[in-house]
């Protein structure tokens, strides 16, 4: 996996996270609008189709990492 889709899927983490907040403050909305330019940006970058299900996988292995590691 490339390092720019790693971001990808740490971005994607992060912005379910923020998601799940049950604040709303201007910080999480600038913070989650910075997100959606990261991963346009990204977008353009990347080689591979993000559409696929290697990337449901990669966000499905690295969402039960994050929560097995806080635990």
């Amino acid at each position: 996996m490339t390092v720019e889709v790693k971001i990808y899927v740490v971005s994607t983490l992060l912005q379910e996270l923020l998601d799940e907040a049950s604040y709303d403050t201007r910080f999480k909305h600038k913070l989650k609008h910075t997100i959606n330019n990261l991963q346009k940006d990204l977008d353009k970058m990347l080689d591979v189709n993000i559409e696929t299900n290697d990337l449901s996988l990669y966000l499905s292995d690295a969402g039960k990492a994050l929560e097995d590691s806080l635990e």
